[in-house]
């Protein structure tokens, strides 16, 4: 019994001292492994069991429904009829305007320029002063145009007073000295003439008595007729020295420069004491009442606008406030490279408050009754920029994709995708979907 025992011993001395060196194990030390590995690996399945068993609880409480708590309320159930409230597409009148913008200018734009060269002795109005048709607004020194007048007057009354001639009194060219003079001589050759033609019948004179006195009868006809054209020469004079005249006295008046039209001083070009020639610019005026608007039409409306058409405004200077005026020009053809058509309106200003070179944004009428269908605005919706409403057909909710038009308070035009008086839903829009059971309260 005691080999065995050394024997052991000596083979464990053995493993201990030299551990890297292979050895034969017999059967003895294979038991005792065998053992280790059984209980590690019964420990690994109840690991296993345990973790499952956790994953199974949590997994079946995940799938029951969460109890609702007293301030949560209670989603309905999917197939339950969500309750709604309705309105019916209705048609009414509908203005229709077409949305044009453009710019206010004046009426009309004068140069008032000066009639006559001299220096400006007076200037009345400053850049924008607002004057009145007629108004004096500069004065030319009139000097040399008063000595031309009365130059031209003066000659005018000495021809006159050589004819004979009074102011306002008809003139008869025959009552003139010279013309009566070389009258009585020719009246004397006529009443010898006809005495020496009878003595000549009678065979009382010779014929050379009767030549004679024909002779002298040509003779002082024709000195009467000289004298005639003479004075109507003179007459003539005096017309024209009249109409000579008449441009002195207009010169005379063109010294006073007056408004030709009512309105505001654009411009003022020249100051007391300049030099004007004839034509010299002296300032602009511009019509502020009425004012022109002048907007373009697109294509697609030409055919709808008239004369005498409606159109309202408004300017970012007057934000809160709407201005009016009524279609006056239409252009006769369309801009090439914009296909508008341009259209002038005039517009009211007896306060002066709008002003030309201002931008506005207008609508023009072009039918006060025309007919629009109409739904209520609440009732559409938008998804990702396209209109949708839920029409109702038989208890059901049909998704329908809708154009829209012009609004008119909490009215909206819808111009295609809803008939008239069909259903649409005003409520709970966000609850619906395509073919969803409702209830109309």
């Amino acid at each position: 019994m005691s080999a065995p025992t050394t024997k052991r011993s000596l083979d464990m001395e053995k493993d201990n001292v030299t551990p890297l060196r292979p050895h034969r194990l017999d059967e003895h030390d294979v038991e005792p492994a065998k053992g280790s590995r059984g209980k590690w690996i019964w420990l690994l399945l109840l690991l296993l069991l345990v973790v499952g068993g956790f994953i199974a609880f949590r997994l079946r409480k995940a799938a029951q429904p969460a109890q609702p708590s007293q301030t949560t309320v209670a989603t309905p159930k999917p197939d339950a009829p969500i309750e709604i409230t309705t309105a019916a597409a209705i048609s009414r009148a509908l203005p229709r305007t077409v949305e044009v913008v453009g710019s206010l200018t004046g009426d009309e734009e004068v140069v008032v320029s000066a009639q006559i060269a001299g220096e400006i002795s007076a200037l009345t109005v400053d850049f924008g002063s607002y004057v009145q048709q007629g108004q004096v607004i500069a004065q030319i020194d009139r000097r040399d145009a008063q000595l031309k007048l009365e130059q031209a007057e003066a000659a005018m009354k000495q021809t006159m007073a050589r004819l004979g001639m009074k102011e306002g009194v008809k003139f008869d060219p025959i009552s003139t000295a010279d013309v009566q003079q070389v009258k009585a001589q020719l009246d004397w050759t006529k009443t010898d003439l006809e005495r020496a033609t009878k003595l000549v019948e009678a065979g009382d004179v010779p014929r050379a008595v009767y030549d004679q006195a024909l002779t002298q009868k040509n003779l002082a006809q024709a000195r009467y007729q000289a004298a005639l054209d003479a004075v109507n020469q003179q007459v003539a004079l005096v017309e024209q020295q009249q109409a000579a005249l008449n441009l002195a006295r207009k010169n005379l008046g063109d010294t006073v420069v007056r408004a030709p039209i009512s309105g505001a001083v654009k411009e003022k070009t020249q100051s007391r004491g300049a030099y004007v020639p004839v034509g010299g610019k002296i300032l602009t005026l511009v019509r502020t009442n009425p004012l022109r608007l002048r907007a373009d039409i697109p294509e697609t409306f030409a055919a709808a606008v008239r004369v005498g058409q409606t159109i309202t405004l408004t300017t970012d200077a007057f934000p809160d406030r709407t201005f009016s005026g009524r279609v006056a020009r239409i252009g006769a053809s369309l801009n090439e490279q914009t296909r508008a058509l341009t259209v002038e309106a005039q517009v009211a200003n007896p306060g002066n408050q709008l002003r030309p070179g201002m931008f506005a944004k207008s609508q023009l009428v072009t039918n006060r009754n025309g007919a629009a269908l109409m739904i209520p605005q609440k009732a559409v919706y938008t998804v990702a920029g396209i209109n949708k409403v839920f029409v109702i057909e038989n208890g059901k909710a049909i998704e329908r994709i809708v154009k829209t038009g012009v609004s008119d308070g909490e009215l909206i035009e819808i111009t295609e995708g809803v008939n008239e008086n069909e259903q649409v839903a005003t409520s709970n829009a966000d609850r619906l979907q395509q073919g969803s059971l409702v209830t109309s309260k």
